[in-house]
């Protein structure tokens, strides 16, 4: 779960990680929506749907998963195949959903799925919203080693509140921000980097306890 912190504090901290950000995370982290929203708007003209549908299917295969299968699998369903790699298979079977109903939002499929929604607004071309994943979320906490998580709208709106005012301070758009700072934060904590990370905070508990 994310820990109260104020607005004020969430916004120092995603200043503080843009602030590191390289020339190459900026080029990165300024592209990668775009080019994924034309990955969208090719396959609405492919398969003969709307920009907001697809952007929903390929959303709803997106928990947990890395770029490159969710884009196969999505390949697949909008297809009309069966993913030819594996996946969540609740996630799959939603999508399947989607791609069926011709549905143009996530909601009645990801009752609290917070970030999915937001993803699909991002993939559909709407820079103004925030998508939250974990990375997004541990920057706004200024914590690389938890898996934290959101429970309500309320909490999701106040930490995505904390990007637009700062994206705004910086004159750049929510996603863009936000995609930059999340190239920026892999880039700093690598998954070996965290592993030590955890590794040595595990040792201070441990040796605390004594």
């Amino acid at each position: 779960m994310v820990k109260a912190i104020t607005s004020a504090a969430m916004r120092a901290n995603i200043a503080h990680v843009y602030s590191l950000a390289t020339a190459d995370d900026i080029n990165r982290g300024s592209q990668w929506y775009p080019l994924a929203h034309n990955i969208v708007r090719e396959w609405s003209d492919t398969y003969n749907r709307s920009i907001a549908n697809v952007a929903c299917i390929v959303s709803a295969l997106s928990p947990q998963n890395l770029w490159e299968r969710n884009l196969v699998q999505a390949a697949d369903i909008l297809a009309g195949h069966a993913p030819s790699i594996g996946g969540i298979y609740a996630n799959i079977t939603k999508a399947q959903r989607i791609r069926d109903d011709n549905a143009t939002d996530t909601l009645a499929y990801f009752p609290t799925g917070y970030k999915v929604r937001a993803f699909a607004c991002n993939l559909a071309g709407d820079a103004s919203i925030v998508t939250l994943d974990t990375h997004a979320l541990q920057i706004a906490n200024a914590n690389p080693i938890e898996a934290l998580r959101i429970r309500s709208w309320a909490q999701y709106a106040d930490i995505a509140g904390a990007y637009v005012e700062t994206a705004t301070a910086l004159d750049l758009a929510p996603a863009t921000l936000q995609a930059i700072t999340w190239v920026t934060w892999k880039r700093l904590y690598a998954p070996e980097v965290k592993r030590n990370l955890i590794h040595h905070a595990k040792l201070k508990r441990g040796r605390g306890k004594r």
